[in-house]
């Protein structure tokens, strides 16, 4: 075989990766939708909601900015407590803006058009600890930055501690992200937000990236969206895909399955996520498992309100639970 021609072999080889595949995941990898209990949750569990929390006056909310040092202080969050088998909130509590304790600098890079300081949440998820991590983009002008927010000694607890996630270039942005062994957590970072999208895995103890690629992580499509990681109790990793067409795609991974040719983690594309049977036309805002098993979803109902969804992952049905004003949500136990 001539070089160019292997070349060319190469490049189909790695493209099937992540071409779509008629679903026929075996029953392991989706066990949390037929052999276990999707209406029995474990009474201690707690649904925890995040988003940012809002001054009720815009100019306290203007000012507490102005004071801010969004290099090393994470935005101000609300942390909202839930029943899980209701969705009834319980409690609200503010997680303060905390500064971090690796307050290295990180890369910079002025920007001839800026459209103002903002702030982002773009996940939530469980550790192993029975902590929640935070994952936050503050924009400002010389780039974003990336933070980490943790709960201390279990999220009911009003203890937190923050990180800064390093280096990263200034237009990359973490979108989401889920805990794996040994602190390590694997991470779906964008370009400002949007494609071309990329795995990363970060150190959580330093907020570094991993240089090495120890999980053979694949690469993903250049003008697709992906977000929304979370895994089931076996191990299993979904997230969501979308293309050009607006409509999401629940997507499964495994770690421990690669592809023959590359060597590199096979990604399974199983259905469009519905309503009804019809397909979304814009992505959910987050996705996670109850400890039974259960998938949910966070999105806005029909009157725009953002309510949470069981999902039955082998059809992409989605049915609605409850209103759940938040941004992104994880369960504790």
């Amino acid at each position: 075989m001539s070089p160019l021609k292997r070349r060319r072999f190469t490049q189909l080889a790695a493209a099937s990766l992540t071409s779509t595949i008629v679903a026929d995941v075996s029953s392991k990898a989706l066990a949390q939708n037929n052999g276990q209990s999707q209406g029995n949750e474990q009474s201690q569990e707690v649904l925890y909601g995040v988003k940012l929390f809002k001054e009720s006056k815009a100019q306290n909310q203007e000012e507490s900015n102005a004071r801010r040092n969004r290099e090393d202080e994470t935005p101000t969050l609300e942390l909202i407590a839930a029943d899980v088998g209701t969705g009834n909130v319980v409690s609200k509590k503010n997680v303060p803006s905390q500064s971090v304790d690796n307050p290295s600098s990180t890369k910079k890079k002025s920007r001839a058009f800026f459209t103002g300081e903002s702030d982002r949440v773009t996940k939530a998820t469980a550790l192993g600890d029975g902590n929640l991590v935070i994952s936050t983009v503050s924009n400002q002008r010389d780039g974003y930055v990336n933070h980490l927010t943790f709960t201390v000694e279990g999220a009911k607890k009003d203890k937190f501690k923050a990180k800064k996630i390093l280096d990263l270039e200034p237009n990359q942005t973490v979108e989401s992200l889920l805990s794996l062994p040994k602190d390590q957590l694997l991470c779906i970072v964008g370009i400002e937000g949007v494609p071309p999208f990329a795995f990363i895995t970060l150190d959580s103890k330093n907020g570094k990236i991993i240089s090495e690629d120890e999980l053979a992580l694949p690469p993903l499509p250049l003008n697709h969206r992906f977000a929304n990681l979370c895994q089931d109790a076996k191990g299993n990793i979904f997230a969501t895909e979308t293309g050009p067409d607006g409509s999401p795609i629940l997507i499964y991974l495994n770690l421990q399955e690669k592809a023959t040719l590359t060597g590199k983690v096979k990604i399974q594309r199983l259905t469009p996520l519905n309503i009804e049977g019809r397909p979304l036309i814009n992505d959910v805002e987050d996705l996670n498992f109850s400890s039974s098993g259960q998938l949910y979803a966070l999105t806005a109902d029909k009157g725009g309100k953002k309510t949470l969804f069981k999902v039955e992952a082998r059809s992409g049905k989605m049915e609605s639970v409850k209103e759940f004003e938040a941004e992104k949500f994880a369960f504790v136990l």
